[in-house]
């Protein structure tokens, strides 16, 4: 029997005119490569005997269109074809907007309130997010877990943006939870294409509320960091059974980053060549891929699925 599993894609922004033209909305991007994905875990022993299908469906959030409460999954049975329609699963896209912003933006908290309501709510309902959605996810879930030991914030790469493919040094927990997503990546190294100037931060606090010296890369419990690299020390989060989140982008091609970056380089002032640079870091597109964005797709889907192992030392 084919399972299922009914993802709410949060279109937070649009594309550029000629990615938007070619590959459609953010919702579309995610939906071609996570059914492709789980066509091929569905050729492997992981789905023997219940081969996975993923469908998704769109909300315009700048619109203010959500999703039903109501279609929102309770409980676990699948029994019937009228439960397919519940949905499993939210996934918050990428954007231009900074979750700093979230005071004068009234759609930024209008959404903040919906995942507060799905992640308190309904423990059934998995959240996924990507750039932006993965910096409201740290502003509005890893912040509430602990206010009192934990400042967690976004803000302003102060080393300046990530553009084109960075290579990500996963942490051995997150590995250990995906071994077999990201477990033969050598050296524990995620290589996905990048697109953003800003980032999540988690700071402990010492016992008069200043901040602590064990540095942003640790979280609070049950959360652990996806990995890191120099200019962005959390690329991700993951919390078993509930979130996943990246700050790159598995979802886009090379061809998909160059538009990108030919459609912002007025707005961020690059010259022909600065836009040279980035063009050149985030490739062409050769007949295989250059990065690893295929391994952190099947991370998502394992997740989704429940192809997980438990997390040591949670």
């Amino acid at each position: 029997m084919t399972r299922n599993i009914h993802i709410a894609v949060l279109d937070v922004d649009i594309p550029p005119r000629e990615l938007y033209e070619a590959h459609g909305l953010c919702s579309a991007h995610f939906r071609n490569i996570l059914q492709a994905t789980a066509s091929r875990l569905n050729q492997t022993s992981l789905c023997s005997g219940q081969p996975i299908r993923i469908s998704v469906t769109p909300y315009d959030i700048r619109g203010g269109h959500y999703p039903d409460f109501r279609k929102l999954r309770r409980h676990p049975s699948r029994s019937t074809e009228d439960e397919n329609d519940l949905i499993d699963a939210v996934l918050i896209t990428g954007g231009s907007p900074g979750v700093y912003e979230m005071e004068v933006s009234p759609w930024m908290q209008v959404l903040q309130k919906f995942l507060h309501t799905v992640f308190d709510d309904y423990p059934l309902v998995k959240i996924l997010g990507t750039c932006f959605g993965h910096q409201l996810i740290g502003h509005a879930l890893l912040g509430k877990a602990n206010p009192t030991e934990w400042d967690v914030f976004v803000e302003k790469c102060p080393l300046g943006r990530e553009v084109g493919i960075y290579t990500v040094a996963m942490e051995e927990r997150f590995v250990g939870a995906f071994p077999h997503a990201v477990g033969h990546l050598a050296q524990g190294q995620l290589k996905i294409q990048m697109f953003h100037g800003d980032r999540v931060i988690a700071v402990r606090k010492d016992t008069n509320g200043a901040h602590g010296s064990d540095g942003p890369q640790l979280l609070p419990e049950p959360w652990v960091n996806v990995g890191s690299t120099p200019i962005c020390p959390i690329q991700g989060l993951y919390h078993p059974d509930r979130v996943l989140s990246v700050q790159g982008h598995y979802e886009l091609s090379a061809c998909g980053m160059q538009k990108m970056c030919l459609d912002f380089a007025p707005r961020f002032g690059w010259n022909p060549s600065k836009l040279a640079i980035m063009l050149e870091q985030v490739g062409t597109e050769p007949e295989t891929r250059q990065d690893d964005a295929e391994s952190f797709a099947t991370a998502v889907v394992c997740f989704l699925a429940g192809i997980v192992n438990p997390v040591e030392g949670v």
